[in-house]
Parts: structure tokens; C-alpha cells; sequence
């Protein structure tokens, strides 16, 4: 059992005096689920709810996963329980804190007297089928109005079974045991009115514990939502589009009124394309003059301006992060990235000048049409940027990862030993060139990741035996067991050409 920590701006409500008793889930660390927007924007939301009691739990890093840290509540006693996936690999992790919470891991084994298993999330809003056995129902796309029509209905129902008949009957809620057609993602298309929480929970940890959140203690400030680049690889660019922006003062708002109410003078500024906002620059001048600490997520290169950083350094941000993606102009192109190596060689350069002690760089390996020479050319990019830059360089080189709704949702993954033979080539490359490191993700654990990105129902039962037993030997013994094609689901291109499982999301 962990030791127990305290909170600023935790919620604790009588649970007598409200309708639904909700158990916000994250299958993961308690640092992961306090870093996410979503966990603080459903959070203030439900709670702010006068008929409504939301508490937390996490997979790790809390007294335990299935008491909540707000009370300790079980997970069990709530009405419903509502779980984040991220990242698809999570799911294990889902499966066993219902298994601990003693909830009945199958949707068609719960009873009225088990609480509602509810799934939101970018990886089910691209693929919900593998989890489809363990999840009553799955919010798919935006979930900033659905959440309080999941309230609603479980005030208005009697019966549990009740509730999920009304589930199925709100726009973008898919629940798996009712027919119910094509299912449309929720876009919420103006976001710049939408309730953004001002009131966030922060850890009382000392700096630099396992516990604090990524971006340290700060006020999370949605600026941007969704991508308009669309590069074909990309799960959030192509099911959150149209990428949208909050207006320049609606930001500051949210920001003056946070900074009261979050006891914090640091702001991460957060969005999957932060550098779209027209007025970045206004903004962060703005919050330097009023002596805030921000920080910003990765750029593109081509919105990098001498000004931009030099701000940012001057708040103490010394690392300049971006993706190239390859190391290739021709490769980029066609993958819709529509930077090219000037603008890469030119914000390593202004890097430098605005007083940046490190660049670090995002690239992908074995993407579709990937040549030798273009594997190559990450070495050969790098060093032109070491040698521009002066600057200590660490790449991030990580495995093609097909995913459902993308426009590489059709392309096989490469077999494990010829990405292992790719990375080798840029790790080699890279050994000659100074203060550069490499960090790359196992190609066994992008497999597992790739085959629940593009997997159907028949992968519960190895889901189900690979959260039994644990680690990647758990998938291996999971395959094995039940003779249900796993590892290789990813890379056959043959299956991929039949209808695909998520056809009906759209």
C-alpha cells in the first residue's frame, strides 16, 4: 500500500445528499491521470453537479486502486464507473481493477447490483471492439456534454438495466449489447465557451516526486483541440477534426480566474497543435508580464519564431521540442507533414539564439513507403541540427503504429526484427555524433499496441488472459492459450483489406 498525500482542491461530498455516486477511473499512474485535461475537466464538472459525487481512483501510486483517494469509497459502491483509455495497452490495467473492485469483468455477467462500466478516450474513439466484452457502454468522441446525459439517464431510470437502454439512445454513446447502426463522434465545433475547469486538483508533494504531474505543479489551459494538418498517421488528427482554437481572451480568462482558484503561478498551455493559435505570442507575453511560469507542449517547426522562444527561455523553458517524423523531405511530404528541412534547420538555429539548452526531436520508423535511404536520413538529419544547433540533441525514434481512422488504417506494421534492424541503423548513426542520445519504444510493445489498435471482439479473450497473467509473457501465454491470432494481427496485410471492425464509428 502507497502513503497516503494530500490535495489541494479535492472534492468531498456527502454522498447522502446526492443521486449518482460516480468513480472516475485511470488505468494507469496517478502522475499519468493528474497530467491529463480530461481528468480535471470531468472532475470539476460532475462535481459541480449538485446531484452528483465524482471520486478518483488510479491503477498506481494511490492507497489503492479500487478505493477512492478522496474517501476511500470502493469502487463497487458507486453507480457508475468511468474509465479514461489513452493509450490501448491501459486496458490490462482496466480489466484488473474491476477484477480487484470485484466487478465482473463481463458485461453480460453484471447484475442491478453492479455499477456501470463506462469507456471514453482517444483509443476507443478509434477502435472500441477489442474492449467491447468488459464496457456497458462507450462514450466515442468529445465527451464534454455526453457526460452529463449519462447523469441524467441514470437519474431518470430505475433499474440498471434501464439506465443502459437510455444510453443507447444518446448521440455518440455506443453501447455494445444494443443494436444500434452507425455511431457518430461527438465534435463539439466552438470551444470557446465550453466550461474549462479553473478549480484543479494539485498534489502536496515535494518537487520531483513520482506523484507530481509532468508539467510540475500548474494550471492546465486547453488552447487548442483537434489538428488541422491531418498527417495520415495521426489518430487525433483524423478523429478530432476540424482542429479548432479558443479565442486570445477567453484563454486569459480561463487563466486569471484559474490562478486564483489553483493555488499554482505556473501555466501548461495544452493542445495537440498549440502553435495554430494565431495569438501564441500575445499570450505568452502577456503571461510574462504578470511574472507566470508557462510552458509549452511540442511545436511545429514552421511556427517557431525568434520571439516564441525567446519568451519561453525566459521563463525557464530550455528544451525546444518538435517532430520531424523523417528524416526525409520527400517521405514528409507525402505523409501530409508539409514541413521541410529549412524550416527544421531554421528553428534549430533560433533555438540557439534564444538561449535553448537542448532539442529534442520526435521521428517514426518503418512508415509506409520507408526506404533504406530514408531510414538513413535521420542520422544525416540529426547531425545537420547537432552541428547548427551546438545544442545536446535526444531523438525519439519509435515504431509505425497503424491506427483504426487514419488514412494508414489499411497499412501492415513491419515484422518486429525488421524494425529492430531499422532502429539498430539509426542508433548506429547517431553513436558518432556528439551529446546526442536515442530513446525508442520496444517494437514488442508497439505489436501489442498496433494489434489493439486494429483488433475486433475476438480479442477480449486474450485481453482477458493477458491481464491474468501479467507483462508481455501474460500476451504471448494469452495468444496461446486461446489460438486467437494476436502478434502478427498487425502486420497481415490480407486481413486489413476485409471490412474493418470500426467501420461503424464515424
Amino acid at each position: 500500500m502507497q502513503e497516503e498525500f494530500q490535495e489541494h482542491n479535492a472534492y468531498l461530498k456527502d454522498s447522502r445528499n446526492v443521486d449518482v455516486l460516480f468513480g472516475m477511473c485511470y488505468p494507469s499512474t496517478y502522475r499519468a491521470g493528474m497530467t491529463g485535461l480530461a481528468t480535471h475537466l470531468f472532475y470539476s464538472a460532475l462535481n459541480l453537479r449538485s446531484d452528483t459525487s465524482c471520486e478518483r481512483y488510479f491503477r498506481y501510486d494511490t492507497r489503492s486502486p479500487v478505493h477512492s483517494v478522496e474517501s476511500g469509497r470502493p469502487l463497487r459502491s458507486n453507480h457508475i464507473i468511468g474509465f479514461t483509455l489513452t493509450y490501448e495497452n491501459d486496458i490490462l490495467h482496466l480489466v484488473q481493477m474491476l477484477e480487484m473492485g470485484e466487478i465482473p469483468i463481463w458485461n453480460t455477467a453484471r447484475t442491478e447490483k453492479d455499477p456501470i462500466v463506462i469507456v471514453g478516450g482517444p483509443a476507443i474513439s478509434g477502435n472500441p471492439e477489442p474492449y467491447r466484452d468488459f464496457v456497458d457502454a462507450f462514450a466515442i468522441g468529445e465527451g464534454d456534454f455526453v457526460i452529463h446525459g449519462i447523469i441524467e439517464a441514470a437519474k431518470s431510470s430505475n433499474t440498471r438495466r434501464e439506465t443502459i437502454s437510455r444510453l443507447a439512445t444518446i448521440p455518440s454513446v455506443y453501447v455494445p449489447t444494443i443494436e444500434q447502426g452507425i455511431i457518430k463522434r461527438s465534435i463539439i465545433r466552438d470551444i470557446d465557451d465550453l466550461f474549462h475547469p479553473t478549480q484543479q486538483v494539485v498534489p502536496i508533494v515535494p518537487d520531483g516526486d513520482r506523484r507530481e504531474p509532468v508539467f510540475g505543479k500548474a494550471l492546465l489551459v486547453e488552447v487548442t483541440r483537434g489538428c488541422k494538418h491531418s498527417c495520415k498517421f495521426c489518430l487525433i488528427g483524423h478523429i478530432s477534426r476540424p482542429g479548432r482554437t479558443r479565442s486570445l481572451e477567453s484563454v486569459k480568462n480561463i487563466i486569471i480566474e484559474g490562478i486564483q482558484k489553483t493555488p499554482v503561478r505556473k501555466v501548461a498551455l495544452i493542445g495537440s497543435s498549440v502553435g495554430d493559435m494565431d495569438e501564441l505570442e500575445d499570450l505568452m507575453a502577456w503571461m510574462e508580464k504578470k511574472e507566470l511560469e508557462f510552458s509549452v507542449p511540442s511545436l511545429r517547426a514552421d511556427r517557431i519564431t525568434k520571439n516564441t522562444l525567446k519568451l519561453l527561455a525566459k521563463v525557464g523553458q530550455r528544451t525546444l521540442t518538435f517532430a520531424p517524423e523523417t528524416g526525409s523531405e520527400e517521405l514528409r511530404r507525402s505523409l501530409g507533414k508539409g514541413l521541410s528541412d529549412e524550416h527544421i534547420e531554421r528553428a534549430a538555429a533560433m533555438a540557439t539564439e534564444a538561449g535553448m539548452r537542448a532539442i529534442k526531436l520526435y521521428f517514426i520508423v518503418g512508415l509506409p513507403g520507408e526506404t533504406e535511404e530514408d531510414v538513413k536520413s535521420i542520422g544525416t538529419m540529426v547531425r545537420r541540427i547537432s552541428d547548427i544547433s551546438g545544442l545536446k540533441v535526444t531523438v525519439s525514434a519509435n515504431p509505425f503504429i497503424p491506427k483504426a481512422h487514419t488514412r494508414f488504417e489499411r497499412e501492415p506494421q513491419l515484422p518486429i526484427s525488421e524494425i529492430r534492424r531499422r532502429l539498430r541503423i539509426v542508433e548506429k548513426d547517431l553513436r558518432n555524433i556528439p551529446h546526442s542520445t536515442i530513446e525508442s519504444l520496444d517494437p514488442r510493445f508497439a505489436r501489442i499496441q498496433a494489434a489493439l489498435s486494429l483488433g475486433d471482439r475476438s480479442l477480449s479473450k486474450v485481453i482477458w488472459k493477458a491481464a491474468q497473467y501479467g507483462g508481455l509473457g501474460g500476451w504471448r501465454r494469452g495468444e496461446k492459450e486461446t489460438g486467437i491470432e494476436f502478434f502478427n494481427l498487425a502486420n497481415n496485410g490480407e486481413r486489413l483489406q476485409d471490412t474493418l471492425p470500426w467501420s461503424f464509428i464515424r
